[in-house]
């Protein structure tokens, strides 16, 4: 991957983020997790991500809306026998197109710098 390149997909510590909302949600039982909890006690801004793919893994997790400022509280109800694998969703664009053409091809003519113009110019 390019350097200059923005990354898709889950970032790396993905995983480990679901693994300690698993853990805190198997600890509290019923009473289950705050969203507030999650995003200020240990700063997992995409904790609402890491529940939802945790879902699509098997568990069975309930979304409670309990009043206040935030108001989600997730409770897990079951967990899968097995669990499902999480499927890489991929970039929208290679789905409805094709791959990326490269930035790099030697047959564009050279850029001008001015990214509205060389859109014409190409063409």
């Amino acid at each position: 991957m390019r350097a200059d390149r923005t990354r898709r997909g889950r970032p790396t510590f993905a995983a480990n983020q679901r693994e300690k909302i698993l853990e805190l949600l198997r600890a509290s039982g019923p009473r289950g997790v705050s969203r507030e909890e999650l995003i200020f006690r240990y700063r997992w801004t995409q904790c609402g991500t890491r529940i939802f793919e945790l879902q699509k893994m098997g568990f069975v997790i309930r979304s409670d809306d309990r009043g206040g400022r935030y108001p989600t509280w997730y409770v897990l109800l079951s967990e899968p026998l097995e669990l499902k694998p999480l499927v890489e969703a991929g970039d929208w664009y290679d789905s409805q197109h094709g791959p990326r053409p490269s930035h790099r091809s030697t047959d564009l003519p050279p850029s001008s710098g001015l990214p509205l113009f060389d859109a014409v110019v190409r063409r």
